[in-house]
């Protein structure tokens, strides 16, 4: 079976750095890609831009998606996914915010799941875990929209 997927919308080097670590430590089968915000996002699922070639760039199975970057953010990525990207894809919202009406609105636009990053590694290493069930073949089914 293929590595998972990620494409990762953070504007944190250090919140990447150690989610892929906890995806490591998790035994995790991945292959990230990461943007700094939602216009990037945007680009790399159309295959915009720098996005173009496939081979380096490919489409992902799941989204992990901050809330909280500068130009378009985590709602206004969601709202483009949902309303105008014609794409179907799993998105884990991973935000510093626990307020409920954050959780509401993102759940509302369209998120899978909402999770309040853990200040605990060993923490973040169990949700990583719980990533193995996106693995599903028929993920493949997304490379023809590319």
């Amino acid at each position: 079976m293929r590595p998972l997927r990620i494409l990762h919308i953070e504007d944190s080097e250090e919140d990447l750095t150690l989610f892929g670590r906890a995806c490591e430590a998790a035994g995790l089968s991945a292959i990230f890609h990461s943007v700094a915000d939602g216009v990037e996002a945007v680009a790399y699922l159309k295959g915009e831009g720098p996005f173009y070639d496939r081979e380096r760039h490919p489409f992902p199975d799941l989204i992990v998606l901050d809330l909280n970057m500068p130009g378009m953010d985590g709602f206004g990525f969601l709202e483009w996914l949902k309303k105008e990207s014609g794409f179907s894809l799993p998105v884990l919202v991973f935000t510093i915010s626990g307020d409920a009406e954050d959780k509401k609105k993102a759940m509302a636009a369209g998120a899978t799941g909402y999770f309040v990053k853990p200040k605990e590694f060993e923490t973040l290493v169990r949700l990583t875990e719980s990533f193995r069930r996106f693995r599903f073949d028929d993920f493949d089914k997304n490379d023809d929209l590319t």
